[in-house]
């Protein structure tokens, strides 16, 4: 409980801070949606989500006080679930984003999203490769080709190949 009400705490003042900042974002284009747009909402729905975790928190910090006692909570709070797993995923995207300028996004995000589809528990190798493409794909679509945000293209053959796309 301990690390979930620090993490919450940490959420909220970071969302907090660059929601401030997003809003102040200046709206050159004389667009509807302003460039902090997506920022803003998306610190906004961390707030909130941060302040459920908060508050979910000091509830079942009180619920298991009346169950166990502080020393035997103190014991479960910190323990990571799956810690290899952990370690892993952080390897993984550590990985995707060092090689994601090289190959681009859609060859780095196919195969980042298949190796955390397998690392969480996604059986066989058809399932989580779909997933890769899928969820590129959907990225693709709402991203370079709905918004106009550009995405990394990468080099060489890379580059070649996501010209095909976006």
């Amino acid at each position: 409980m301990t690390l979930e009400r620090n993490l919450s705490i940490i959420m909220i003042v970071f969302s907090s801070f660059f929601l401030v900042m997003s809003l102040q974002i200046e709206n050159r284009t004389g667009n509807f949606i302003a460039p902090g747009a997506w920022p803003a909402a998306l610190m906004l729905l961390m707030l909130i989500l941060s302040v459920f975790l908060l508050i979910r928190t000091f509830k079942a910090k009180k619920n298991q006080n009346i169950q166990k006692s502080d020393s035997e909570n103190e014991a479960d709070d910190e323990k990571l679930v799956y810690p290899k797993r952990f370690f892993l995923m952080l390897v993984i995207l550590a990985v995707y984003t060092f090689v994601l300028g090289y190959v681009g996004f859609i060859v780095s995000t196919i195969f980042g999203v298949f190796a955390l589809a397998i690392l969480f528990g996604m059986k066989g190798r058809v399932r989580p490769f779909l997933t890769g493409v899928l969820s590129t794909a959907g990225s693709i679509v709402l991203f370079p080709i709905l918004l106009n945000l550009p995405f990394p293209r990468g080099i060489g053959i890379f580059q070649v190949f996501s010209l095909m796309f976006y």
